[in-house]
């Protein structure tokens, strides 16, 4: 897909005026002043007009007349918006079947991989998607989520499920904060997902923790917690695992893993987060193996269990699944 450039010359019309228009309906409301200027010369042109005696003139002034109160608004609300910049938010790094669109007042926009995305957009979902933010870290969309880009580490969560990784030591400007029906959630560095449908908005915590600043006060939820809102006002509190196959879906969207020349331990630790499973040993020689062995090649493309499974085939390591841990042991040993 092409970009255009917001200052090309050579950028087609109704591109120009879907972009004045999405940002003109951002804009902050017309001054009492302003409204009065555009009232009066409204009210004058209206004078002017009516006084023409011929039928036929009179209707071809009136379209003349909607159209020039249309284009005063329109140039006033986008000379309030003149000078100001849509900032990045993030590059889509990976769309799966269905992809995602760019979707405006006149029309749709396909989005490709490696598109840079920017505030004022709002994303539709066909299928799952991921984006790599501006500050670090990862959205993950799943598909039919619609979501605005209301600033560099904001969103609005019209409807859908996300997810959200800002890893620990990630420098961020500011907190990441989604807005949904329920408040506004806010990490405080973590992994965390959020859903919202016609019924309830739900939060989900992986790692770290969350505050939802909610319509009556400002809850804090942890690891392994699950708040749900519905629409008459409930809130509930729950435990959810941060593991099995809720998750699925997330660990199918993790980002690529480079494994050249780094440490079979690193390797671990990535599979750790994006599985929501701690790493364990089966005794001291097994870990020394995995702190000691250094990766070759590659695993971009794979999932996490997949990776992990490809990986340890070239050392003297296994793994097994027990319960929310990823069990490494030597050789096939019980």
């Amino acid at each position: 897909m092409r970009e255009h450039d917001d200052n090309s010359s050579e950028e087609p019309g109704l591109e120009r005026v879907e972009r004045a228009l999405t940002e003109s309906l951002r804009a902050r409301t017309l001054s009492a002043e302003a409204l009065q200027r555009i009232q009066s010369a409204t009210e004058g042109e209206w004078r002017a007009q009516t006084s023409a005696s011929d039928r036929g003139t009179r209707w071809r002034l009136w379209g003349a007349l909607a159209a020039a109160v249309v284009l005063a608004t329109l140039s006033a609300v986008l000379y309030l918006r003149l000078g100001s910049e849509r900032l990045p938010f993030g590059t889509v790094a990976r769309l799966d079947v269905g992809g995602a669109a760019r979707v405006g007042l006149f029309q749709t926009e396909q989005l490709q991989s490696g598109d840079v995305l920017k505030t004022g957009t709002v994303l539709q979902t066909r299928g799952p998607v991921l984006i790599s933010l501006e500050d670090g870290g990862t959205l993950r969309m799943a598909a039919d989520t619609r979501l605005e880009l209301s600033g560099p580490a904001s969103g609005v969560l019209q409807r859908g499920q996300i997810y959200v990784d800002v890893p620990p030591g990630t420098q961020l400007r500011s907190h990441f904060k989604v807005a949904t029906r329920a408040g506004m959630i806010e990490h405080v560095g973590t992994e965390f997902e959020v859903l919202s449908n016609d019924r309830l908005v739900r939060l989900r915590v992986r790692e770290g923790s969350v505050r939802l600043e909610g319509r009556s006060r400002d809850i804090a939820a942890d690891a392994g917690t699950e708040l749900t809102a519905m629409n008459d006002g409930t809130l509930t509190r729950s435990t959810v695992a941060t593991y099995g196959r809720d998750w699925l879906w997330v660990a199918a969207l993790a980002p690529d893993y480079e494994i050249e020349g780094k440490p079979l331990f690193g390797c671990l630790q990535w599979v750790s987060r994006e599985t929501g499973r701690q790493v364990e040993f089966s005794d001291a020689h097994a870990r020394e193996v995995a702190e000691r062995t250094i990766l070759h090649g590659t695993v971009r493309g794979r999932e996490p269990l997949d990776a992990l499974s490809s990986v340890l085939s070239t050392t003297s390591l296994s793994y097994q699944i027990r319960g929310a841990a990823i069990w490494i042991q030597s050789g096939n040993d019980n």
